[in-house]
């Protein structure tokens, strides 16, 4: 018979004194960070921290994105459009935790940045990773899209009929404005403790905002809805009611 202390004993291989610690390497994970003598700002432990979980969630992201654009190619809809959702819930997180760091005081970012030699968010191996499976993924989709003779327009016109893709095409779109989230929180983010008026190598802070603002995975998803409106708008017309 199987005691409770034979049950707390770990079995995996590893360290850490239960499997727990053994199965999430926990001994790595939790010594990955500067040692308090080691800080430049006793803030910095919150910074390191705050772009390490940000890294491992957007890593998260990654993965369930891919896993997703393999099932949109297989036609398999709805198990694209669950990773997708997942994929948005996690991207949320990432975002909360730009405001963490907005409670850091420009002052003290400024003894952390000394430490921080030429990085910068830019160089997030995370975003870096959404940039790349992003278009990928509208790929997926549009090669189904047209395998079934539609267009955008067909598709949302009949969404009853084709709800799968469509539900692919709304997580899509899902994804498209957590990434514009993110960049808009983390520019305003770098206003808040830079400010805005620093000039970079690649501008103002306000400069790169605009700049990224105009950038979408995909623009037509955003495009249909005019185009939808507009032809209500006629019918509105056309049948005297509505309003301007």
């Amino acid at each position: 018979m199987t005691s409770m202390e034979d049950l707390r004993k770990p079995i995996l291989p590893g360290k850490g004194a239960s499997d727990y610690e053994r199965y999430l390497r926990t001994d790595e994970l939790l010594s990955l960070q500067k040692l308090p003598q080691e800080c430049l700002h006793a803030d910095e432990l919150t910074f390191q921290v705050v772009h390490q979980a940000s890294e491992l969630l957007l890593k998260g992201v990654a993965w369930e994105l891919e896993r997703a654009r393999n099932h949109i190619g297989d036609g398999d809809f709805s198990n694209a459009a669950r990773l997708m959702r997942r994929a948005t819930e996690m991207l949320d997180h990432p975002i909360y935790l730009l405001h963490v760091l907005e409670t850091i005081t420009p002052y003290d970012y400024h003894l952390i940045r000394a430490g921080l030699g030429h990085g910068s968010g830019l160089d997030s191996p995370g975003f870096l990773a959404l940039l790349h499976i992003g278009p990928r993924l509208g790929e997926s989709f549009y090669t189904q899209l047209h395998a079934a003779n539609l267009s955008l327009d067909d598709l949302y016109r009949r969404h009853e009929k084709f709800f799968g893709l469509h539900d692919v095409a709304e997580r899509l779109l899902d994804f498209d404005e957590r990434v514009h989230l993110f960049r808009f929180h983390h520019l305003k983010l770098a206003e808040r403790i830079i400010g805005g008026g620093v000039v970079g190598t690649m501008g103002t802070p306000v400069e790169v905002l605009h700049q990224r603002m105009e950038h979408l995975f995909y623009k037509e998803l955003w495009d249909v809805r005019n185009r939808i409106t507009a032809k209500a708008n006629d019918v509105l017309q056309k049948d005297g009611g509505g309003h301007s």
